[in-house]
């Protein structure tokens, strides 16, 4: 695999959680099969990560953030792509 922090650096996003704004630190990456997921941090601690599934809807595959929650990180790291 080629160095991501290259090909894929970290940003930082605004969104939404629990009804509060709250700045998260994205670091995009990808399973072995090539399939790209999103690790997210707030202040240091990884809160969740996320991807699309199938549906090109946003989906959690760690963490138990609400979907709610989930739809608004996923929608700022839209706007930042």
């Amino acid at each position: 695999m080629a160095d991501l922090e290259l090909h894929n650096p970290e940003f930082e996003i605004t969104a939404a959680l629990n009804g509060a704004d709250q700045t998260i630190q994205v670091q995009p990456d990808e399973t072995s099969d090539g399939v790209e997921y999103f690790i997210c941090k707030s202040e240091g601690q990884e809160i969740t990560q996320i991807r699309r599934d199938e549906d090109n809807k946003w989906e959690q595959i760690w963490g138990d953030l609400s979907q709610e929650d989930i739809d608004s990180i996923g929608h700022q790291i839209e706007n930042k792509s």
